[in-house]
């Protein structure tokens, strides 16, 4: 299957890499390595071919794939000098895209899952998932030229993958050297097939095969069997020199044959016989090579462009027919690899004869470079620095939106401090970078940089947009006064609408530190106009973290709506954060409206987005504090205190201003979730916890929770008297804080009224909040009082106090929590193998045990190949299966009793 009929968004990187060279039909039979090496990738776990440059590793795997059997998945990764594990990751997925694996999270996540703790080991066990759940008799995955890839994270992840792997898949890894795996122990366990110089070498009868069949028998005086045995000998059997040794001409073979050339390493041999090779080419052909060596892979219109000749196909053309250590890769438009040691030769004289015009071929071959990382890599070598952040600033937004800050960040290492001087774009692109991991000391000194940088080459409109993630930074990390005034200054400033917006949002989240929800709704409208006119993905991406926190503040719910609304527009089906962060603010909406049912339902699919992108940090905070609170509310104390643990785990581990900010929403959240659930004892101990963060850097509504805390500790120790007094100044106010607490203290106040049989009082209590609930306003904060108070408050006899509507009101907000806590009453976990299918993933599961491929799937519903993968995934997960054969057997059988 081809790759481009899969690939349902662009790529950064070159659908070559994936494509094997096509076997040489002039080459040679070698029976004794062609018959190890089939039997070897045919059954070993991992197949090693490692030798130096030139011994026709990439050859010799080429021959095997044409013999491969046609129902037996091969894919082929080649490696790149450019690459890291992330990209690696990406070059792997997207090669394994035509075997329709069930992922279980999205492909392009895996780069992300490695960025984490122990991240290589759990991507590769993503892998091995998918691997496993295919039904291939054997498949193989090739990964070739591996010794170009200097990430150690490589061989970490390659160890957790061979490890792990699948009894019905190999892996072929072809370098110039042993990779740092532990070979020894797959070599006695007989799991390892080696292929090394010895095995790889011409021996003399293949030699002699190689004189005759290609026409070097005349150039030799004297015994053709003693002057291959001599070859051999001069040699040591190397591909490379023995390929070249035919090219460079009677003279060259002759005198190695005779063994006149005096000793030397293979270096000097190979680059001898490349001379001769090049010297007597014409010399059209010779400098078009010249010139053209710096591409990655040779087409006619990369030629064209680097070389300035008009004649390009001609010349690639005569290329081709002479063979000149080079491979043809199976694609359209014809591509053309040379061999990575006649590359570096070509270069090497390049330099020497051309030295003048070596910069402005590398800035030709970049400006023809699709591949962002080549791109810039060839404009950083050719020390071109404003057109290498041009290029940057170019790529950026699409890595940002798909969530890939660390793929920018190491495109930014590779331009050197020295000349960042005068580029404050690079600055900020940094800043945005560790923004996403909420490193918020990293930031504040980039953004810094970025600020002054624009400020000094007189751009004011771009140092506008740095200071407002400037004032972010120093807000998140404990710099709130001097935050606020920059927020200020720049409110007033005149602005397009894309920086407006983002003043905007940063705007809206001084108002909610500073508890002022009417300021804190007048900054979102206006974020919220600026988004619509300007109709950005990227912009809108950059303006959605943390939105869920907001929807219990009076006049959010139908704003959040109508962002919810202009951001599906934009997103369609792509795979961003921004669907998983919708996902999150629809979940609390839902509690805002005292659904908790259609709360757990969007946490769900928020969860399957955040583990569809690999758990990225951004997302990962919003995702955990929602099931601290909305898993109480289920009656799920295992999976709060799950989620409680890993966000722990996770804050300790970003930087010192984030954990010293943000570290008591965690506890405040633990200490909730620990009052619904009537835990006592869990109750007093995230109450210490959160006494013992306090720190100075803190936002302005941390002492309002911890008064919230003590409330609550006093209310369960029987001090009502005392808790009532913490409890009544909380009430007063409107939502200060995360997730209802203003009405949630008004609840408590009100239950305690009816429990001393002060109807009347409670009943004025509660009556604005009703009046409000029944125009549509928040209820969710009493969902957060927890169901022994809403239990009190629907059973009371309000007689005239309160109207019928108040008091359904109240019955179906405790009702909401009893039958959602009945239902959760399984382990953690558990429920979601007994949530239905949805009508589209039924029609998926139908055709998918009829054996129709995702492409066929896509086709016939009219979905992206990507969106028939989370449906397989939604289906896997929801009924608890591993594989597509499963899928179709449970289909079948539930069809056949219906």
């Amino acid at each position: 299957m081809s790759l481009e009929n899969v690939v349902d968004q662009p790529l950064p990187f070159s659908l070559t890499r994936l494509q094997p060279p096509r076997p040489r039909l002039e080459l040679i039979a070698r029976e004794r390595l062609e018959a190890a090496l089939a039997a070897a990738l045919r059954s070993s776990r991992l197949t090693l071919l490692h030798a130096p440059a030139g011994y026709g590793k990439t050859a010799a795997l080429t021959r095997q794939i044409a013999h491969w059997p046609a129902d037996w998945p091969l894919a082929w990764v080649s490696a790149d000098d450019d690459d890291d594990l992330a990209r690696l990751l990406m070059c792997v997925t997207l090669a394994l895209e035509p075997f329709d694996l069930p992922w279980r999270v999205a492909p392009e996540a895996l780069s992300t899952l490695a960025q984490g703790e122990g991240g290589a080991r759990t991507a590769a066990q993503q892998l091995v998932n998918a691997l496993a759940a295919g039904s291939a008799e054997r498949g193989l995955l090739v990964i070739d030229d591996l010794h170009r890839i200097a990430d150690p994270q490589v061989n970490e992840w390659l160890a957790a993958l061979i490890e792990r792997l699948p009894p019905a898949w190999g892996l072929a890894l072809a370098t110039r050297s042993e990779p740092r795996l532990p070979l020894a122990r797959w070599r006695v366990a007989g799991e390892c097939s080696d292929f090394g110089i010895e095995e790889l070498r011409f021996d003399t009868a293949e030699t002699l095969c190689l004189l005759q069949q290609q026409g070097g028998a005349e150039a030799i005086d004297f015994s053709i069997t003693s002057a291959a045995a001599r070859l051999v000998e001069r040699t040591g059997g190397w591909p490379a020199a023995l390929r070249l040794s035919l090219r460079a001409g009677a003279q060259a073979l002759g005198s190695l044959a005779r063994g006149g050339l005096p000793p030397t390493t293979q270096r000097h041999l190979f680059d001898y016989l490349a001379s001769e090779v090049l010297d007597a080419l014409d010399v059209e052909l010779r400098e078009f090579l010249l010139r053209c060596s710096v591409l990655s892979e040779l087409t006619v219109d990369r030629c064209r462009q680097v070389s300035g000749r008009a004649d390009s196909v001609r010349l690639l053309a005569r290329v081709e027919r002479l063979g000149l250590l080079g491979s043809v890769l199976d694609t359209e438009p014809v591509t053309l690899r040379l061999h990575e040691l006649f590359r570096e030769f070509l270069e090497h004289c390049l330099q020497r004869e051309y030295p003048d015009e070596v910069g402005t071929l590398l800035q030709r071959a970049a400006g023809c470079e699709p591949d962002l990382a080549r791109a810039v890599g060839l404009l950083a070598r050719a020390g071109a620095w404003d057109e290498a952040s041009r290029r940057l600033v170019d790529g950026a937004p699409r890595l940002l939106t798909d969530g890939d800050a660390r793929a920018l960040t190491r495109l930014l290492a590779l331009i050197p401090d020295r000349h960042r001087t005068g580029r404050p774009e690079l600055h900020e692109l940094q800043g945005l970078c560790v923004f996403t991991q909420f490193d918020f000391d990293a930031m504040r000194g980039a953004m810094q940089a970025a600020c002054d940088g624009y400020t000094l080459a007189g751009r004011p409109g771009d140092a506008a947009r740095a200071r407002v993630y400037l004032a972010s930074a120093l807000r998140n990390s404990g710099h709130g006064e001097e935050a606020g005034r920059m927020m200020s200054a720049l409110r007033a400033e005149p602005l397009g609408d894309a920086d407006r917006a983002l003043v905007s949002f940063f705007c809206l989240w001084d108002a909610y530190a500073a508890q002022d929800s009417a300021g804190l709704v007048e900054q979102f409208t206006v974020m919220l106009k600026a988004l619509e006119r300007a109709h950005s993905l990227d912009l809108w991406s950059r303006c959605f973290i943390m939105l869920s926190l907001m929807a219990g503040v009076p006049g959010m719910l139908p704003l959040l709506r109508r962002f919810d609304d202009g951001a599906c527009a934009l997103i369609g089906e792509q795979p961003v954060p921004l669907r998983a962060g919708l996902w999150h603010a629809r979940a609390w909406r839902a509690i805002a409206r005292g659904r908790l049912d259609d709360a757990v339902q969007a946490l769900e699919q928020a969860d399957a987005d955040v583990r569809w992108l690999g758990s990225p940090h951004h997302l990962l905070v919003d995702n955990l504090l929602s099931h601290i609170l909305i898993d109480a509310l289920r009656g799920d104390a295992e999976g709060a205190r799950q989620a409680l643990r890993q966000g722990v785990d996770d804050i300790e581990r970003t930087s010192v201003s984030n954990r010293l900010c943000h570290g008591h929403e965690y506890h405040f959240s633990a200490v909730r979730a620990a009052w619904i659930l009537g835990d006592d004892a869990w109750l007093r101990s995230a109450a210490a916890q959160l006494m013992d963060v306090a720190n100075p850097c803190e936002w302005t509504f941390a002492p309002l929770q911890r008064r919230m805390t003590q409330a609550l500790l006093a209310w369960r120790s029987g001090r009502h008297d005392e808790a009532e007094d913490l409890l009544r100044p909380l009430a007063g106010l409107d939502e200060f804080s995360c997730h209802f607490p203003a009405s949630q203290a008004l609840t408590l106040l009100a239950d305690w009224r009816r429990q001393r049989g002060r109807l009347d009082e409670a009943a004025a209590l509660l009556r604005p909040w009703l009046d409000r609930a029944h125009a549509g306003g928040s209820v969710g904060g009493a969902l957060m009082a927890g169901p022994r108070v809403l239990q009190g408050l629907a059973s009371a006899a309000w007689g005239g106090y309160l109207t019928a509507a108040d008091a359904a009101l109240l019955g179906a907000l405790r009702d909401a929590l009893v039958v959602v806590g009945d239902a959760s009453s399984t382990p953690a976990g558990a429920g979601s193998a007994a949530i239905g299918l949805t009508r589209r993933e039924l029609e998926v599961l139908q055709r998918l045990s009829a054996g129709d491929s995702n492409k066929l799937i896509a086709r016939a519903l009219s979905l992206s190949p990507h969106t028939v993968k989370r449906h397989v995934a939604n289906i896997f997960d929801k009924l608890g299966l591993q594989s597509r054969a499963q899928a179709a057997a449970w289909f079948m059988t539930r069809h056949s009793q219906a």
